[in-house]
């Protein structure tokens, strides 16, 4: 925390800050979450924000809640891609079907295998997520991928 110089005015007994506005609470954080802010961040990312004491002490003591926000993407992302997966291999079977091509056994044993590798290497980044870097690093390459894909 940095001490911030402003210049300040007497209005009617009151002392108040110049070229900034008083607005409660409620409003600036609805504000903050109905618009699309990163830009703004970005560019005022240095600009001082004056809050009491105490509304400053029971933002930093609440419950953090990206980590809850993280693992719900995650379930869900892992989710749809089971099942994006599972429909494209149903595609692709009804598909040689329809051209006269019948998967024979080593066809299904070798989709049965690339589904189980994908089981063990979940098993395995669930294992992994143990460790807090880890995880974090994962959810935010999939907040990405995410972003990409939205876009």
């Amino acid at each position: 925390m940095s001490d911030v110089e402003v210049d300040i005015s007497n209005e009617g007994g009151r002392a108040v800050i110049e070229d900034k506005t008083s607005v409660p609470f409620r409003t600036f954080v609805s504000l903050i979450l109905q618009r699309k802010v990163q830009t703004i961040f970005k560019k005022c990312q240095d600009e001082p924000v004056i809050v009491s004491s105490e509304l400053l002490t029971s933002l930093a003591s609440a419950p953090d809640d990206r980590q809850e926000d993280r693992a719900k993407l995650v379930l869900v992302t892992m989710g749809v891609g089971v099942i994006v997966g599972l429909f494209v291999t149903v595609a692709i079977f009804v598909a040689l079907m329809l051209f006269g091509i019948q998967p024979e056994m080593q066809d299904l044993l070798i989709t049965l295998a690339a589904l189980a590798f994908v089981a063990v290497v979940i098993v395995i980044l669930q294992g992994a997520q143990k460790k807090k870097g880890f995880k974090d690093k994962l959810y935010e390459s999939m907040e990405k991928v995410t972003d990409l894909v939205t876009r």
